[in-house]
């Protein structure tokens, strides 16, 4: 990979991370802050490569990058390295202090996700979006019962194929309990998903669901209003389901929701 131009592409398309308050009258040089960035223990870095049409062979070069270990969020929606691609990125051992990863509109399928469950170094991940992939219910198996993904602290599952049976089987998860930010828009879990949703413990420590475009009806909002899982539940999306006009009004109400504030519904 040296001195070619995915090297050039990879190189420019990592930016650095600061959490430097600009209105702190202190002045800070660029070169100093790359420098310590470069010799730091810890992963300061967001590389973006999304839409880059990325394919195995290159993705292979990138795992071996002197650099990937400086790497903290890292960005690969939109490629071509598939399945295949996305076991060797488990494998990678300088991915083990990586702590975002997004791998939406890859084309993958649960065997994607098995391999990132199994992996042996992605166990300080916390926030994984695998929006707009052919993922369901083994995926959600692999994912729900995997010590190295039990961390997760955001999981973005918008438009997979995940149905009753994929809600059922992440609800069913005995290691999720740590997440605070759930996406399930257009995803067709239904009712029924919700209910198995709303009996899990995987929903303890949420503190923003969405459920737009799954075809919910008014028991859905009975199903939320009353479970016990959702203590910590500030932020709810119903878009575009199928409630009675007004009905989910009464979530803003029910005593169970105790931190509930923010609804978005038709």
């Amino acid at each position: 990979m040296e001195g070619s131009l995915f090297e050039s592409l990879v190189r420019n398309s990592m930016t650095l991370i600061t959490d430097i308050d600009k209105s702190e009258s202190m002045v800070v040089h660029e070169g100093d802050m790359f420098a310590n960035a470069e010799t730091s223990e810890e992963p300061t870095f967001k590389l973006d490569l999304n839409d880059k049409d990325v394919i195995y062979d290159e993705l292979e070069d990138l795992m071996g990058y002197a650099r990937l270990k400086l790497v903290k969020m890292m960005y690969l929606d939109a490629n071509s390295f598939g399945d295949e691609g996305v076991a060797l990125l488990a494998k990678t051992r300088a991915l083990k202090k990586l702590h975002t990863l997004s791998l939406a509109d890859n084309k993958l399928t649960d065997a994607a996700v098995a391999a990132l469950a199994e992996s042996p170094h992605l166990t300080c991940l916390r926030v994984l979006y695998l929006h707009h992939n052919n993922i369901g219910t083994a995926a959600m198996e692999a994912l729900g019962h995997s010590d190295t993904l039990s961390g997760l602290t955001t999981l973005y599952l918008k438009a997979t194929s995940l149905g009753p049976e994929g809600a059922a089987a992440l609800a069913a998860s005995p290691k999720l309990r740590g997440l605070k930010e759930l996406y399930l828009d257009r995803t067709s879990i239904g009712n029924e998903g919700v209910q198995a949703l709303c009996e899990s413990e995987v929903l303890d420590t949420v503190e923003k669901l969405t459920l737009p475009h799954n075809g919910l009806t008014d028991s859905a909002i009975d199903m939320l209003a009353e479970t016990e899982h959702l203590p910590n539940l500030v932020t709810l999306d119903l878009y575009k389901n199928r409630f009675t006009e007004g009905y989910a009004q009464k979530l803003k109400k029910a005593p169970k929701l105790t931190s509930f504030k923010f609804l978005q519904v038709d």
